[in-house]
């Protein structure tokens, strides 16, 4: 057997005992687990050569396969695991989605590791600075799956435009957030926690690390450090905001003395903060076991990739895409707020020329760049990288402790 850190072992001999008679766990989730998502053979290992005493039968593999390592092979397995009255069928299978167990709220594993602490991985970064490639990268290396916190991505139907995964890349890497909602309709940070967390549950159950990739800073802090949101407003009160324009806005903050939110030309700020008078969410303590990767670029560097991806953006269909986006759902619909589908409101409606649309959306991401790079600085929990490499090992640093 490989060799074994004992600390890793031990962990592995405390949540194996806790499995109920009648009930699974599977390698790949008692190493995430136990605090390295890759480790799933070394369970096996341990589960074939360890303590003998221990209930090995109620550990399977990923998809309820019994294990031919175990005493007397698959049928020995299927004769211990028939004891405690769990049917397997002809192809040494069971039932994993019935039978699988978590160990909720459990206090005995070392670290105290529970659903909302085992591993995970977050890359963060300014628009055009290569998230999602480097997530691809990371997925593909150690197992993960893919958590988007991006505000826009969640739209259907807006694909070229918020530069969502591709087909081809959301079936290599399984991917969560996209696609959620139609373009006139609202999404709230609290609704993306709640996607989240049922998110990284999901994937950890099944062995896998869950990556969280994106730029939406409030996204991805509501799930760092647990915000409390505040409840929704009533939708009468909603529909009343969503009709002001963004001047109207600024100015019933002002005449309520409210705090005026720091992005002021955004309407879902601004109506948030009417809503909720003033009041901001409640910041818990840091995640624990959560490895946040930051990708530092230049900023010449990102106005060059954005003006290069926005080239290639409007090749592959992108005017298109927004004139039909808003004949269906209308210029003031949610999703169209985004700052490229904005930026093209004009050419579409004959206003601007082609070259005056490209540089208002340069110029419409770019800002938005420096203020996702604003707001990621106040987190001194980043680990900021410059490329591929550092983030693997900061990564493997982190999955190994």
């Amino acid at each position: 057997m490989e060799r074994v850190d004992n600390n890793f072992k031990a962990r592995v001999y405390a949540l194996v005992t806790q499995i109920p008679k009648g009930r699974v766990m599977t390698y790949g989730q008692i190493a995430a687990l136990c605090g390295n998502p890759l480790a799933a053979r070394i369970v096996g290992g341990i589960a074939h050569f360890g303590d003998p005493s221990l209930p090995w039968q109620r550990v399977v593999n990923k998809n309820g396969g019994l294990a031919s390592g175990y005493p007397g092979g698959k049928n020995g397995h299927k004769t211990a695991l028939e004891a405690e009255g769990v049917i397997v069928y002809d192809d040494y299978q069971i039932s994993i989605e019935k039978l699988l167990w978590w160990p909720k709220g459990s206090t005995t594993l070392t670290h105290n590791l529970t659903p909302e602490t085992s591993p995970l991985v977050v890359i963060l970064g300014p628009t055009a600075s290569g998230k999602t490639a480097l997530a691809m990268e990371i997925a593909k290396r150690f197992n993960g799956e893919i958590i988007c916190a991006d505000s826009r991505t969640i739209y259907k139907y807006m694909n070229i435009g918020t530069a969502k995964p591709t087909n081809k890349e959301q079936s290599g890497v399984r991917h969560y957030g996209l696609d959620l909602i139609n373009p006139d309709k609202a999404y709230s940070a609290a609704q993306f926690k709640e996607m989240a967390l049922k998110a990284i549950d999901d994937i950890t159950n099944r062995g896998k690390l869950p990556i969280m990739v994106g730029g939406t800073g409030l996204y991805i802090d509501g799930v760092l450090f647990d915000y409390q949101f505040l409840p929704l407003s009533d939708p009468g009160e909603r529909k009343r905001l969503n009709n002001l324009s963004v001047e109207q806005l600024q100015a019933e903050i002002i005449e309520k003395e409210l705090l005026m939110p720091a992005n002021s030309q955004n309407p879902r700020h601004l109506t948030r903060a009417i809503e909720t008078n003033g009041a901001i969410p409640k910041k818990g303590k840091p995640r624990p076991n959560t490895c946040v990767i930051g990708i530092q670029t230049d900023l010449q560097i990102l106005k060059d990739r954005i003006t290069k991806r926005m080239e290639e953006m409007i090749k592959q269909g992108f005017i298109k895409e927004v004139t039909d986006l808003s004949k269906q759902y209308g210029w003031d619909a949610q999703g169209l707020q985004a700052p490229g589908y904005k930026a093209f409101r004009d050419f579409v409606e004959g206003k601007k020329t082609l070259d005056e649309a490209k540089a208002q959306f340069v110029r419409n991401d770019y800002l938005l760049a420096k203020r996702q790079r604003t707001w990621f600085k106040r987190n001194k929990s980043i680990q900021w990288v410059n490329n591929k490499a550092e983030a693997v090992d900061i990564i493997t640093t982190h999955l190994n402790k």
